[in-house]
């Protein structure tokens, strides 16, 4: 419920350095702002998902929204409800605790604001809280923030992102008499979120899977691309990112070009980095599926170059007891 007195701004168990750091990420900030400053319509009514301390929220309210519901599950709504009533803001917002896909609105929603993604924007429970969202929050003739995400991939040669990974390689996974070279092959089938320099690409990013929000349609992909190198090295893995269409007008890029990005991006290794010459064409490919029991999200990748073969899966990053293995779609 609106929360219009000052109320406690500090909540327990609220890791607060993590939302601060959110905040320090301006140029996303600002970007949503300016967009639900276009995007907002008088008499609107806007619901945001996963409101954390209610940024978007407020930005939806200042923007002229008649009113704004802020979905949050996690205890920083408290923050968050106390922020509002600071700002003069409580009675345009109505903040509900609670697990979006388990909580009902007493309205349908006009404008629909979402920031949950990944690093490359697909993550577990994501396709399935929009599919929610677009069935019981939202008008049929509704908006969403963003309108659509476009996902990117480009090969790696960057020798110093590949040993990030891969910590112990130089004590080849001795310590203290202790084997733990089982840590390698975990540690290399396990995508990893990295600030990646434009100068690492060995080729230009190529946009693989574009994906409409407002669309009944898979986030998961299996996609194979023929890449031309640029320039000879070592291939060490594959980096993913997403740039996100806000508006019509309006694209905030994640890509390695964009330093002030808030997710960074995915690093895919490579166990046997691939030696590849300037002209070579090489293919590339990224597998997203998901579990058929546990709905977890499962990676593949995977480069043919002419000096040979890479393949890992996250799966294979995962240890298990003997006899626990089951099929997975």
């Amino acid at each position: 419920m609106n929360n219009a007195g000052a109320g406690p701004v500090k909540a327990e168990g609220v890791d607060y350095n993590y939302y601060a750091r959110l905040l320090i990420g301006k140029h996303r900030i600002r970007a949503f702002q300016s967009a639900l400053q276009s995007a907002v319509r008088p008499g609107d009514v806007v619901v945001e998902i996963g409101a954390g301390v209610g940024t978007y929220s407020f930005f939806a309210a200042q923007s002229g929204a008649e009113r704004v519901y802020a979905i949050e599950k996690e205890r920083v709504i408290q923050v968050a409800e106390g922020l509002a009533a600071r700002n003069g803001l409580a009675e345009k917002i109505t903040f509900v605790s609670g697990d979006s896909m388990e909580v009902t609105l007493p309205e349908k929603c006009d404008l629909l604001v979402l920031e949950h993604f990944s690093s490359l924007f697909v993550r577990r429970g994501i396709e399935e809280l929009m599919q929610d969202a677009l069935t019981r929050h939202l008008k049929e003739d509704c908006r969403i923030m963003p309108l659509s995400v476009s996902l990117f991939m480009a090969p790696i040669g960057d020798e110093k992102i590949w040993k990030s990974c891969v910590t112990l390689e130089d004590d080849n996974y001795q310590l203290c008499g202790l084997d733990l070279s089982l840590l390698r092959q975990m540690m290399l089938d396990s995508p990893h979120v990295r600030a990646i320099e434009p100068q690492a690409l060995l080729a230009e990013p190529q946009t693989f899977k574009t994906i409409n929000l407002k669309q009944s349609e898979s986030y998961l992909f299996d996609e194979v691309l023929a890449v031309k190198i640029e320039r000879s090295g070592t291939m060490y893995g594959i980096a993913g990112w997403f740039d996100l269409q806000l508006t019509e007008t309006l694209v905030l890029s994640n890509g390695p070009s964009n330093p002030d990005s808030t997710w960074a991006q995915v690093f895919f290794p490579f166990s046997n980095p691939l030696r590849v010459t300037q002209g070579e064409t090489v293919t590339l490919r990224l597998s997203c599926t998901r579990s058929a029991h546990t709905r977890d999200i499962w990676w593949t990748w995977q480069a043919s170059a002419s000096s040979g073969l890479a393949d890992n899966r996250s799966f294979q990053g995962i240890p298990l007891p003997r006899g626990s293995l089951k099929s997975h779609d």
